[in-house]
């Protein structure tokens, strides 16, 4: 075999399985189509889930250094505030948001720079090797020409559209329609709470995020009712002030706000949680798991899910186990860490106001 390992996909899940592989010696291949550092749909918020994986590889002490750590957990709700202390305060008590276009970078260096760890940017995956029926490499294309690899197992780290995931026509466990879309965009001169809080604001089915994130920026998000898409489509600058503006705790504090880049969003984002693996295959992050954004999950589901499939792999290339014995363990883990945080965000995804007037109900604030 020429690698123990070929990851498809060099972002969040993808950097880190091949970092702690080629930590533990084995040889690992990491391909990805685009050049670093580059920036990719996301609103980047992350919490104590990621912080361990971080600290994992070792660069939890780089990404900490470059963001406000977000001590509150401010919400209002049709207008009534009730800010929080972080979740597990005891673990880390702070969350983040840092821009990928930074945190990526981070972890791609890092996989760079691990033994055993080969990387190619602006790789391209036309096509998976097969062997009996298994598995058992990719070719790949990039500006230098084309490239073929075999390996013991491949893994897809690709995303949302993963291209492993389709080829190897991997199922679904449960699927969720889409019921939501997301714009955002980022921006200087926004006034934040007293302290450094992340910011929920809903108003009937509609949520804005505020988050101070990376070289002093702000990331303004807007989650609506996929109603709502075709508006948002034609006018998102104007859409997404609109809705900034409602907001009557945080549009006073907009008034000197200027953007700084375009807006981005999407319409189109489902819920799945697929079978990640089959016969020399495994597929992690997004390529294995997506959620609507509303809830803001995605960084650390696809941080988590990266640190026990590497554990699980390190157990069948070190020969501890067989093949389906490690992705059994692996699926089952994956969905012990995610099940409940998954089926809560599928369920609340079309009609938020249920979950806001719980959470009104249970403080006692109606």
């Amino acid at each position: 075999m020429d690698y123990d390992v070929i990851v498809v996909g060099a972002r969040v899940a993808g950097s880190l399985v091949a970092a702690l592989l080629g930590e533990a010696g084995h040889r690992v291949l990491l391909l990805d189509r685009s050049r670093f550092p580059s920036d990719t749909l996301s609103t980047h918020f992350f919490r104590a889930a990621t912080f361990r994986a971080l600290r994992q590889v070792g660069v939890y002490e780089e990404v900490q250094a470059r963001a406000p750590h977000l001590t509150v957990n401010y919400n209002v709700v049709d207008g009534i505030a009730f800010p929080e202390a972080v979740d597990r305060p005891e673990d880390y008590p702070f969350y983040m948001c840092v821009r990928r276009i930074t945190l990526d970078d981070i972890l791609v260096r890092r996989a760079r720079r691990t033994p055993f760890v080969e990387l190619r940017e602006a790789a391209k995956v036309t096509g998976l090797l097969k062997e009996n029926d298994r598995i058992a490499g990719v070719a790949w294309v990039e500006p230098s020409g084309r490239g073929e690899a075999k390996a013991r197992v491949v893994i897809g780290a690709d995303g949302i559209r993963s291209y492993v995931a389709r080829e190897v026509g991997a199922r679904a466990e449960h699927e969720e329609p889409v019921h939501r879309a997301m714009y955002y965009a980022y921006f200087r001169g926004v006034v934040h709470v007293e302290g450094q809080g992340a910011e929920f604001h809903y108003r009937g089915n509609s949520l804005v995020y505020c988050f101070p994130c990376d070289d002093g920026l702000t990331l303004l998000a807007s989650s609506v009712p996929i109603t709502q898409f075709k508006e948002f489509k034609r006018d998102p600058e104007g859409m997404l002030l609109n809705e900034l503006r409602s907001m009557s705790a945080l549009a006073p504090r907009l008034v000197r706000a200027e953007r700084e880049g375009e807006v981005r969003g999407s319409g189109s984002i489902p819920g799945y949680l697929r079978i990640p693996w089959g016969e020399g295959w495994a597929l992690v992050g997004d390529a294995g798991m997506v959620m609507d954004p509303w809830s803001g999950q995605g960084i650390d589901q696809a941080s988590t899910h990266a640190v026990i499939l590497a554990r699980r792999l390190q157990e069948y290339l070190g020969e501890k186990v067989d093949w389906k014995t490690a992705m059994r363990a692996y699926h089952l883990e994956r969905n012990e860490f995610s099940y409940k945080t998954y089926h809560r965000t599928c369920a609340y995804a079309a009609d938020l106001r249920p979950m806001t007037r719980e959470a009104l109900l249970r403080r006692g604030l109606i």
